[in-house]
């Protein structure tokens, strides 16, 4: 008898002894990448990784694993160090081609696991700017948040139209106190109805810019895919009148192409049959309609083929044709 064989009888005597079944101890285990604790999307991949740990205790023990965010997930995943994890759609795209700003940085593995959640992006500025529109942010002094993903998309946007802000980088809570102080006439915030805005309109008065559908489609002439928006309504904030367009981004999970179908299957099954549940709890996700998990893909335009694991569940289950660059190569 060699040691693996005598390692096996081991394990599975002594989890017998303490009432944990040999399936457990075969569990595949897997990091699920998230951000950092502070963030309140933290909680989403806690509540999407409790969802596939009770549905499936003795298939799957996954750990939700705190990470520097989105932008490092896609190059965890890459690098295997976490199996899946959540990052902007816009760029695990151009990740996953290797084009923009990940030229020569192609991460091919990635494959997505569904739709995921839409989040608008919400342009402000001072009312006593008199700014009211995108072309005024020319020259405008603008708060601009590097290594986040929604300062990535907006400085993106702003190129694609030709508009250039006065920017002075900064942190995020550094943003909102140059607001309030004057040092700053605009900055950028995503969130459906975000504290940091409400914390403005308490102090200050604010505009919040629309965008339009041409604007969005100018983008995506120059930076395939990366040009979303959704529609937020009247009263979300004192500043929105009426119902109007706004920049947006999708945040999906994205897994290792070499994760295996039945996992993977595993997990948008265990979600997808607990998905009202999970939605239910956390705003971010219902606002983001994440319970369209396909249809999701469809609307805003997934770039990041499936994983095959994913592709049969949703072709199983929904009985729909894949578009092909929804298919993940052989």
């Amino acid at each position: 008898m060699n040691r693996k064989t005598v390692f096996w009888f081991t394990a599975i005597a002594v989890a017998l002894i303490f009432g944990v079944s040999a399936a457990a101890i075969a569990a595949v285990k897997l990091k699920w990448g998230a951000t950092s604790v502070r963030s309140g999307l933290y909680a989403n991949t806690v509540a999407l990784g409790g969802v596939v740990n009770k549905a499936l205790p003795n298939d799957l023990q996954v750990t939700v694993v705190e990470t520097g965010g989105f932008v490092e997930n896609l190059a965890r995943i890459q690098k295997k160090s976490i199996q899946l994890g959540p990052a902007d759609a816009s760029a695990a795209y151009a990740a996953y081609k290797g084009i923009i700003d990940y030229k020569g940085k192609e991460m091919p593995d990635l494959r997505s696991l569904w739709g995921g959640y839409v989040t608008p992006i919400h342009i402000v500025t001072a009312k006593k700017s008199g700014v009211t529109t995108l072309e005024g942010l020319n020259g405008l002094s603008f708060a601009m948040n590097p290594g986040t993903t929604s300062g990535r998309v907006i400085e993106l946007y702003f190129d694609a139209l030709g508009i250039k802000p006065n920017y002075k980088m900064m942190g995020l809570a550094a943003s909102v106190d140059a607001m309030k102080a004057g040092v700053v006439d605009g900055w950028f915030k995503a969130g459906f109805k975000d504290a940091a805005i409400m914390d403005l309109e308490s102090t200050m008065d604010i505009n919040i810019i629309p965008i339009t559908k041409e604007s969005i489609d100018k983008m995506n002439q120059k930076y395939p895919r990366h040009g979303l928006s959704m529609s937020v309504p009247a009263g979300l904030f004192k500043a929105l009148a009426k119902e109007q367009l706004s920049f947006a981004y999708v945040v999906s999970d994205f897994v290792h192409r070499e994760v295996p179908d039945d996992v993977v299957y595993k997990i948008v099954k265990a979600v997808y049959e607990h998905r009202n549940e999970i939605v239910g709890s956390l705003s971010t996700l219902k606002e983001g309609r994440f319970a369209d998990m396909y249809q999701m893909a469809i609307d805003f335009n997934l770039g990041v083929p499936f994983h095959p694991g994913a592709a049969k569940f949703y072709q199983e289950t929904l009985k729909v044709t894949l578009p092909a660059d929804l298919i993940a190569p052989k």
